[in-house]
């Protein structure tokens, strides 16, 4: 199979699309047809852009609070925290940090040095969450004392490769959280819940908890925690109107159509994943593990 030569204005892919790309280029070459290198990079450039959209984050900001895209507040990140019981100047990673609340929650309550890694790098004043494919080149590989991992699982296509990745990142015996949507019972209904541009799907408790032991880890303890976390839903709904406020301001009325437009979709999300909860068909739950060593 030949390589065919990637042109200079080729868009840059990250190592998930690449990945997708070789694979994409191996199936074509097995199948005996025609592959289209340039437009294979251009499909899979514009998935990327779609689901790291910066007018999603900015939705997602005015409503759960600045560098939160989900639903949160200091208690809620310290909540967790604690139960790592890690030393009083612990180095410690935080996956799925968002726009970097996480790190500011822990710098209020905490000595720990935390570093924050998400789908998408983020800068702000005082924090930078960098990307996940820029990880190890960042920091020492099995180095931190301990990890947190916010709402990460369920994006990830692979979220069995996500767990892989957070168990490199991490000494040997090192406590690590994964707080994360999961399905509650069987055959729950949940489509509305998890709908693009705000990809991904929860699993069963079950079937979670077997990926994230099969990725290096030893699950000590199971907690749901549906009920400290859905209020936090209900606090974001007082900012809805900041939401509506912000687009409004938007002088272009084409981005201002969009970003309304995607607001109405976000909030649709959410009153369906609230629903979920109340139905007892969505649960959040925090799996308390060990890294195997």
């Amino acid at each position: 199979m030949a390589n065919q030569p990637k042109s200079a204005d080729a868009p840059r892919l990250d190592w998930r699309a690449r990945l997708a790309f070789e694979n994409r280029r191996f199936n074509a070459w097995w199948e005996g047809y025609a592959f289209d290198a340039a437009a294979e990079r251009a499909t899979l450039a514009r998935a990327g852009e779609a689901a790291s959209a910066p007018g999603h984050i900015d939705i997602a900001e005015a409503i759960w609070g600045e560098g939160r895209l989900d639903p949160g507040d200091p208690a809620w990140t310290m909540r967790h925290a604690r139960t790592l019981g890690l030393s009083l100047k612990a180095n410690i990673v935080v996956l799925g940090a968002g726009a970097g609340a996480p790190l500011r929650d822990l710098a209020a309550g905490t000595r720990w040095r935390a570093r924050g890694f998400a789908r998408t790098a983020r800068k702000s004043k005082s924090y930078s969450v960098a990307a996940y494919e820029s990880a190890l080149t960042q920091i020492n590989r099995a180095g931190a004392d301990g990890g947190l991992c916010f709402f990460d699982l369920h994006r990830d296509p692979d979220p069995a490769s996500l767990a892989l990745f957070a168990a490199e990142l991490v000494k040997p015996n090192a406590p690590f959280a994964f707080i994360d949507f999961t399905v509650a019972r069987k055959h729950a209904r949940l489509r509305g819940c998890f709908a693009e541009p705000w990809d991904g799907w929860p699993k069963p408790v079950e079937q979670t908890g077997a990926l994230i032991e099969q990725s290096g880890f030893r699950i000590a303890d199971i907690v749901d925690e549906t009920r400290a976390f859905t209020p936090l839903i209900a606090k974001g709904w007082a900012r809805w109107k900041s939401a509506y406020d912000l687009a409004l301001q938007t002088a272009d009325h084409r981005a201002r159509s969009a970003y309304l437009k995607d607001l109405a979709s976000y909030a649709h999300l959410w009153a369906e994943r609230f629903d979920a909860i109340r139905a007892g068909q969505l649960r959040v739950t925090r799996y308390h593990t060990r890294r195997k060593g």
